[in-house]
């Protein structure tokens, strides 16, 4: 009788520890997805949308049209940059430089090779940008301003994704870095029809924590045949947060650079990440001087305190 009870316990103990390997055996098949069954653990696959397809207030400006949301990404964002890094360590698991996106989709999809272990990833995306020479810091951050020269109209995204059986399909929005300048001018002399543009106290560099860094001072020429109506637009970065950036401008008679024929008074700005800041000069021939107006929602008023240090 007790030699059955003890094959009894001894057969039950078998069959529980059986039972545990092959339960600990399936536990490790799905958490870690075994590569050599490619429908246990899908590729990496990551869908980039487009987030900020307009700016935030161009529907209170006429001269600035809204764009169509539905048009392929590239018309949105015609080149991309990503770098694939492991979460833990920082180290670069993929990149891929500067591509044209050419494709008519969306959106667009980004598929890792299947060799790819599973883990934590931190993936960053540049768009926008015409050539890689403006990343530095290991692909990590965007000059936007170069030798204080305009920035481009360019993109970013960051995202940690943790990839094994259950997380292999993402989406990430890509999101505009830099604002938009407008000046229009009416009603100039004749005789002028160069500029100068200076613009102080905006960032340099974003990092793809979308960290801002700086200051620097940008300065843009802008030249024009006709002097009835002229709108000059700027890519530029925000304003730091330490105090509003100060607009100068200078206009010119091409015969006479040395000297400006015109300088308006400077002006106060605040520029912000995907929003237009829109200005109009308007020339007085009685006064020899400008009217100068701010768009503040969908209202021009009239700047007077122009007493800046």
């Amino acid at each position: 009788m007790k030699k059955s009870i003890q094959y009894g316990a001894t057969f039950i103990s078998v069959r529980w520890k059986v039972l545990g390997k092959y339960l600990l055996f399936s536990l490790l098949v799905f958490t870690s997805c075994i590569k050599e069954d490619p429908e246990a653990c899908p590729p990496l696959q990551v869908n980039i949308t487009v987030k900020d397809k307009n700016y935030f207030n161009v529907d209170n400006l006429p001269i600035q049209v809204r764009r169509s949301e539905t048009l392929p990404f590239r018309e949105y964002i015609p080149t991309l940059h990503y770098i694939l890094r492991d979460a833990e360590t920082g180290s670069v698991v993929e990149e891929q430089g500067l591509f044209s996106v050419t494709d008519s989709e969306t959106t667009h999809t980004i598929t890792f090779c299947e060799c790819l272990p599973t883990g934590k990833y931190v993936l960053t995306i540049w768009g926008g940008m015409p050539d890689n020479t403006s990343l530095t810091d290991a692909s990590l951050t965007h000059i936007i301003h170069p030798n204080g020269k305009e920035g481009s109209d360019v993109f970013l995204t960051t995202d940690t994704l943790v990839y094994d059986y259950q997380n292999s399909h993402y989406t990430v929005d890509m999101e505009r870095v830099t604002g938009k300048l407008l000046i229009e001018i009416t009603d100039l002399p004749a005789n002028s029809w160069y500029m100068d543009e200076r613009i102080d106290k905006i960032y340099e560099r974003i990092n793809h924590l979308f960290s801002y860094l700086g200051p620097i001072s940008v300065v843009k020429t802008a030249t024009w045949k006709s002097t009835s109506q002229i709108v000059i637009s700027t890519i530029l970065a925000p304003s730091t947060e330490s105090a509003k950036s100060v607009l100068h401008l200078d206009f010119y008679n091409p015969l006479m650079l040395s000297v400006p024929l015109l300088t308006p008074k400077d002006v106060n700005i605040t520029l912000k990440r995907n929003e237009l800041t829109t200005l109009k000069y308007a020339y007085s021939e009685e006064r020899k001087d400008f009217f100068i107006y701010m768009l503040m929602g969908d209202t021009w008023e009239k700047i007077y305190d122009l007493n800046i240090n």
